[in-house]
């Protein structure tokens, strides 16, 4: 089971888009440790061709659209994929929501890729704690502007190679393959940046994978 930690005040917006991303995250994970389905979806390249060419977008609506929405329109169709593919007692269910400061958010799934989503949120609390106490730091001294624009764009550029480094590592704890890594790596890093503004607010605490009713397992 992965139980969350929630914290302060929440909007619908907040849980709509933390339980997309973490079911976001769960189902490509599935999806990776999965080799038949895997190349089902990736074998012969049409997910590729369909959801990140550009002009395959762009005709079907006949507007330009951003890499951004791209990877948004893919993460949204290879998530109902995925879900309806998978057998019922491994899909993810919502346990239980308790609404409060502290809270929690319990989701019931498979064991190892709860693990996995898991230490993908505390890596990324481990970014926002790091960066908390480097502005506290920053606080202290006298900066121009220009200089704390500059280092805004550093801190964003360090953000994107957290997040890569973090959709690898969680690859790499279910040993999938290196051309599957490839394929997931940028949709499972729009869906830790859908995440991301609710742990740097304090309102995504933390995450663990328990078993349903006794201690956490590993």
């Amino acid at each position: 089971m992965l139980r969350m930690k929630i914290g302060g005040s929440w909007e619908p917006k907040d849980f709509i888009e933390v339980l997309q991303a973490v079911e976001g995250i769960y189902y490509k994970l599935w999806l990776a440790r999965n080799p038949m389905w895997f190349e089902r979806y990736f074998g012969r390249g049409d997910f590729m061709r369909d959801f990140f060419d550009t002009d395959v977008f762009e005709r079907a609506r006949g507007v330009s659209i951003s890499y951004a929405d791209r990877l948004d329109l893919a993460n949204q169709r290879l998530t109902e994929r995925a879900r309806y593919s998978v057998q019922s007692r491994e899909r993810l269910k919502v346990r239980r929501i308790t609404y409060a400061s502290p809270g929690g958010i319990d989701l019931l799934g498979i064991g190892k890729v709860c693990e996995v989503v898991a230490d993908s949120i505390g890596s990324m609390k481990r970014y926002w704690d790091e960066a908390h106490l480097r502005r506290e730091r920053d606080a202290q001294a006298t900066i121009d502007t220009e200089k704390k624009r500059t280092e805004a764009e550093i801190a964003k550029e360090t953000l994107r190679d957290w997040q890569i480094k973090n959709a690898r590592a969680a690859l790499e704890l279910l040993d999938t393959y290196p051309d599957r890594r490839d394929v997931l790596i940028p949709l499972l890093v729009r869906d830790q940046e859908m995440l991301s503004p609710r742990i740097a607010e304090g309102k995504l605490i933390g995450a663990t994978n328990r078993d349903a009713d006794g201690p956490s397992s590993g």
